[in-house]
């Protein structure tokens, strides 16, 4: 069965994850036929600078990604934007060994063990609603890198 790795666990604990998530969703809970399906992928790499994240985007994955190297660690944070939602995926390596490569999804679920408590994915109807949602998910992006590596710091 697919488990988090104690460090994982804690530092998504520590940050209060679920509860961002949670939020993060609520916030942009839209109905999925307001959603914005027809964005251009180079106006959304610029919604990426705008932020000051240097992402590229996987024309085979159709996915946007962010990479970055921070010691012995390399944190990508991939995002889908099919279908007008937002699909968030944190990979994580230290020393060149898989770490986690889960969607947030799969981390809530495997954090705190609820098949039947999902939480939606968040929806954007236009380039602002997903520069606010790219905002707040960065925001846990860089506060999971912080929490993380003072975690692997004391170990």
């Amino acid at each position: 069965m697919l488990q988090l790795k104690p460090e994982i666990r804690s530092t998504l604990t520590n940050m209060d994850f679920i509860a961002k998530y949670r939020n993060l969703s609520a916030k942009f809970s839209f109905n999925s036929d307001e959603s914005f399906e027809t964005y251009d992928n180079n106006e959304v790499l610029n919604l990426f600078a705008e932020l000051g994240f240097k992402a590229s985007f996987d024309k085979k994955e159709k996915f946007f990604k962010v990479v970055d190297e921070i010691d012995s660690c390399k944190f990508q944070f991939n995002i889908s934007l099919k279908y007008g939602l937002v699909e968030f995926i944190w990979a994580i390596w230290k020393n060149n060994e898989l770490q986690t490569g889960l969607s947030w999804g799969m981390l809530k679920q495997l954090l705190d063990g609820k098949d039947d408590d999902k939480i939606n994915k968040p929806v954007f109807r236009n380039y602002n609603d997903l520069k606010e949602i790219l905002e707040e998910a960065f925001a846990m992006y860089d506060e999971f890198k912080r929490v993380l590596k003072l975690v692997y710091s004391n170990q």
